[in-house]
């Protein structure tokens, strides 16, 4: 059992040693152990996943934004030691990821964050903006006239794969493998494969890493209109900027941030707006709301519920002293329900003043680069179906299934109906 010492308070460790993402109730509906965490254990520490778990807001955002006391490099580490089989796995594949965004430290991170931020222009993700819209429709056209959907299956899940495809210039009939590719990523850093699934994982994320490569070669013998080869072109031949294993790095970290979370963020949506039928109905008739809804859904139901930090030396975290070289599980999903920052945290209020200081896209020199993507990908698939589908409710006695993992946060189905 943890324990944890703040000032002359001993903290109990009943609560914290119940902390379990990976299974239920936790893993479909974190928050209500949340709320307890940060009232009785505001910071403990999980010994089954060796990490210092922080739940508070101010302590959430302290730690990340504090970048001569704690590390990024743990970030995408697997939670649970590689067995020698993986490893091999990986050696053998070719796998050679290097640190690039969210893993890397100042000074690196700051020369490759430059570097990107040249690419991914805003001009990019203005122009995706018609191919979001046109393949939403289409795949609505499909279904509109059944009167019901499995929205992830038939709408929601595959466009973000899509929409990174495109941004990124691979061929569209690689999304099976980008799908599986993020899913696989998910399971072998943040779940808890056995060695066997552990080394299968580790056999695809080395392919993955592959495609990857393969692209940036073909790229710098073909340079096209993606991001890629504008990656390239601030290149301009010298490692010393980008290395193409950089590259293939930065393209393998979008696959994730691109597809799962805004996949997730999706289904969320949908879920919590449907759930609560008034924020659904008042998006319905003023769609200018959206944006705003969207702020809320990433307070509320974060598609990122935690992200993690290492200690560089002894710290102290809301009286607790944090040991040099420990790792830390910053748990966002918490923090973005604190009523010491949030009034009526367990409220739904789409119209909240300020829902846009939630912490789901990170803060500081870290925040996520695909945010204002994410946030436009959300907003037309909200217009859209608000429009197309006002009546759309969600069917009856449907249990919502999560990917077991302590990060990422969305249903694997979301079956809803209408009237037609």
């Amino acid at each position: 059992m943890a324990v944890a010492t703040s000032g002359n308070t001993t903290l109990s460790g009943t609560v914290s040693s119940r902390f379990d993402l990976f299974r239920e109730p936790q893993l479909s509906d974190p928050y209500p152990f949340f709320e307890r965490l940060r009232r009785e254990a505001p910071v403990f520490y999980a010994r089954d996943i060796d990490h210092w778990v922080v739940s508070r807001y101010q302590d959430v955002k302290r730690v990340l934004r504090d970048h001569e006391n704690y590390s990024a490099q743990n970030t995408i580490a697997p939670i649970h030691p590689l067995c020698e089989a993986a490893r091999r796995a990986l050696a053998e594949g070719g796998w050679n990821m290097v640190p690039a965004l969210g893993n890397a430290d100042r000074p690196q991170h700051t020369k490759t964050r430059r570097s990107v931020v040249k690419a991914f222009a805003p001009r990019r993700i203005a122009a995706l903006e018609p191919y979001v819209a046109a393949m939403l429709n289409s795949a609505l056209d499909n279904c509109v006239r059944n009167g019901k959907a499995e929205l992830m299956a038939e709408a929601l899940f595959d466009l973000p794969a899509l929409v990174i495809l495109k941004l990124l210039g691979f061929p569209d009939e690689q999304a099976p493998a980008i799908k599986e590719g993020a899913k696989n990523r998910i399971l072998f850093v943040w779940g808890r494969p056995t060695d066997e699934e552990q080394t299968l994982l580790a056999a695809g994320l080395a392919g993955f890493f592959g495609l990857c490569r393969e692209l940036v070669d073909e790229r710098l013998a073909r340079p096209a209109d993606d991001l890629t080869s504008e990656l390239l072109r601030v290149r301009a031949g010298n490692d010393e900027i980008l290395s193409l294993d950089m590259i293939a790095s930065i393209l393998f970290a979008f696959f994730t941030a691109g597809h799962e979370t805004t996949a997730s963020l999706l289904g969320n949506s949908i879920i919590q707006l449907l759930r609560h039928r008034e924020a659904w109905e008042k998006i319905v008739a003023e769609p200018a709301l959206i944006p705003g809804a969207i702020e809320e859904i990433l307070r509320y139901d974060s598609s990122v519920i935690s992200w993690r930090r290492k200690s560089k030396q002894e710290m102290e975290i809301a009286g607790v002293k944090v040991p040099a070289d420990a790792q830390l599980l910053l748990l966002l999903g918490a923090a973005n329900r604190d009523g010491e920052m949030f009034d009526d945290p367990e409220l739904l209020d789409i119209a909240r003043r300020n829902a846009s200081r939630h912490l789901s896209f990170g803060t500081g020199v870290h925040r996520c680069l695909g945010a204002t993507l994410a946030q436009m990908e959300a907003r037309v698939t909200l217009e859209a179906l608000s429009r197309r589908l006002p009546a759309m409710r969600l069917a009856a006695n449907q249990r919502f299934d999560y990917l077991p993992n302590i990060c990422f946060h969305g249903p694997r189905e979301v079956h809803v109906e209408w009237p037609v």
